[in-house]
C-alpha cells in the first residue's frame, strides 16, 4: 500500500507539471500569436495613414497649381506643403517596425507553441509579402518624389540673401516646381499611390482576419491583448493628478501643464526660436485651456478653442540694420501660429480626446499612451 500510495503521488505530481507545462505552451503560444496578428493590423493601419496623407498633400498641390497665376492668393504654408510634398529630403524612405518580425523568426520555440502549421505559413508569407512591398515602394519612380534633395539645397544658394524661407522662396520654388513633368506626372499619380495603398491595408487586414480565424482569436481578446501589453505603471486616480506637470520636449521647446482640483487643466509651452538675423533667442509663449475627466484609466480631455500667445523678444541681439528683417519674420511667424492655431482649436471646435494614463511608484512621472505615440509628464513645483 505504501509503495502503491507513494507511485501513486509520482503520477500526479508529475502528470500534473506535465499537464500545466501544455497548458502554458498553448498560452505562451496564443500571445505569439497575438503580437503577430497585432503587427498585421498595424502594418495595415500604416497604409491607412498613407493614403489620408497622400491625399491631403495632393488636396493642397491641387490648389496651389490652380492658383499658379495669382501666388499672393496661397498661404506659406499651403506653399511650403507642396514644396515639401514633391522634394525628397535626405532620409526619405519607406520604412517599417520590423522587431516582431524578428522575434517570430528567430524563435524556433515560439512555433513550437503555437502548433498550427497554416498559421506560420501565413504569417512567413505576410512578412515576405510585406518585405517586397516596402522595398517597391522605395525602388519605383511612381513612388520617388521628383525634386532631389540637391535640387532643392541648389535653390537655396540660388536665392537672393535674406530671402531663403520667406514667403517669396516658397512662391519661387512652386514656380519653377509647377512648369516641370514629373513634378506634374507625381502629383497626377497621386490617385494611383493611393490605390495601391488601399490594396496593401485591404490585404492586410485580410491577412489580420485570417489568422484570427486559424488561432479561434476574437477582436475583443486581442484589444485586451493590446490594452495589457501598453499597460505599464499604477492606476492613475485624481488626488495624484491634481497638480502642475512638466511634459517631455525637445531642448528647443518647455511645455507644462496645470490639471486643477475643479477639473479644468491649463497648457502653457514655450518655443526658443533661433535664426540668422540675431543672436539669442525669440520665445514664442502660448496658452490653451480644457476639463478633465478620469474614467477607470483613461484620461479624458476636452480643449477650448481659446488660446493667447506672444513673442518675447527681450533676449535677442542684432545690428540695427536688421530690424525691419526681424520685424518681418516676426510678423510671418505670427501668421503662421495663427493658422495653426486656428486650425488645431477655433476651427475644429472643442476636441475631445482620451489618453490610457498610468502612474510610477514615485507619484511624480505620468505615462500618456493612445494610437498616436506616448508622452511622459515630471510633476514639479515652480519656485
Amino acid at each position: 500500500m505504501t509503495f502503491a500510495g507513494a507511485t501513486l503521488s509520482i503520477i500526479l505530481t508529475f502528470g500534473t507539471a506535465h499537464i500545466l507545462d501544455e497548458k502554458q505552451q498553448r498560452e505562451d503560444g496564443r500571445q505569439t500569436a497575438m503580437m503577430v496578428i497585432h503587427d498585421i493590423e498595424n502594418s495595415a493601419e500604416l497604409f491607412r495613414q498613407y493614403v489620408q496623407k497622400e491625399e491631403q498633400l495632393f488636396n493642397t498641390s491641387q490648389y496651389v497649381r490652380e492658383n499658379k497665376q495669382n501666388m499672393d492668393a496661397v498661404s506659406a504654408d499651403s506653399l511650403l506643403a507642396f514644396v515639401t510634398y514633391v522634394t525628397a529630403s535626405a532620409d526619405h524612405s519607406y520604412v517599417f517596425d520590423d522587431s516582431s518580425e524578428r522575434t517570430f523568426l528567430s524563435s524556433q520555440e515560439a512555433w513550437k507553441n503555437i502548433d498550427n502549421a497554416a498559421f506560420i505559413d501565413a504569417v512567413q508569407d505576410f512578412y515576405h509579402n510585406r518585405r517586397v512591398i516596402y522595398s517597391m515602394l522605395n525602388k519605383d519612380y511612381l513612388f520617388a518624389k521628383p525634386i532631389s534633395n540637391g535640387d532643392y539645397y541648389q535653390s537655396l544658394l540660388q536665392s537672393p540673401e535674406g530671402q531663403q524661407l520667406d514667403t517669396a522662396f516658397w512662391v519661387d520654388c512652386a514656380k519653377r516646381y509647377l512648369e516641370r513633368r514629373d513634378v506634374k506626372m507625381y502629383v497626377d499619380y497621386s490617385f494611383a499611390r493611393r490605390r495601391y495603398f488601399n490594396e496593401y491595408a485591404d490585404t492586410f487586414r485580410s491577412m489580420a482576419n485570417r489568422c484570427k480565424f486559424m488561432m479561434g482569436i476574437s477582436d475583443e481578446e486581442l484589444a485586451q491583448y493590446v490594452q495589457n501589453k501598453s499597460r505599464t505603471g499604477k492606476p492613475l486616480t485624481k488626488k495624484k493628478l491634481i497638480g502642475k506637470w512638466k511634459l517631455q520636449t525637445a531642448d528647443d521647446l518647455e511645455a507644462e501643464r496645470e490639471y486643477r482640483s475643479d477639473h479644468t487643466y491649463t497648457t502653457s509651452f514655450m518655443q526658443y526660436m533661433s535664426y540668422s538675423y540675431y543672436t539669442g533667442q525669440i520665445v514664442l509663449k502660448c496658452t490653451m485651456n480644457g476639463t478633465w475627466e478620469l474614467r477607470g484609466d483613461s484620461l479624458y480631455t476636452e480643449q477650448h478653442p481659446d488660446y493667447a500667445y506672444e513673442f518675447d523678444r527681450s533676449q535677442i541681439h542684432y545690428l540695427p540694420e536688421q530690424e525691419d528683417a526681424i520685424n518681418h519674420l516676426l510678423e510671418m511667424w505670427k501668421q503662421s501660429v495663427i493658422i495653426s492655431l486656428d486650425q488645431m482649436t477655433k476651427e475644429q471646435g472643442e476636441q475631445r480626446k482620451s489618453v490610457f494614463a498610468s502612474i510610477d511608484a514615485s507619484g511624480n512621472k505620468i505615462e500618456m499612451r493612445n494610437s498616436e505615440g506616448v508622452v511622459y509628464l515630471t510633476r514639479f513645483d515652480k519656485p
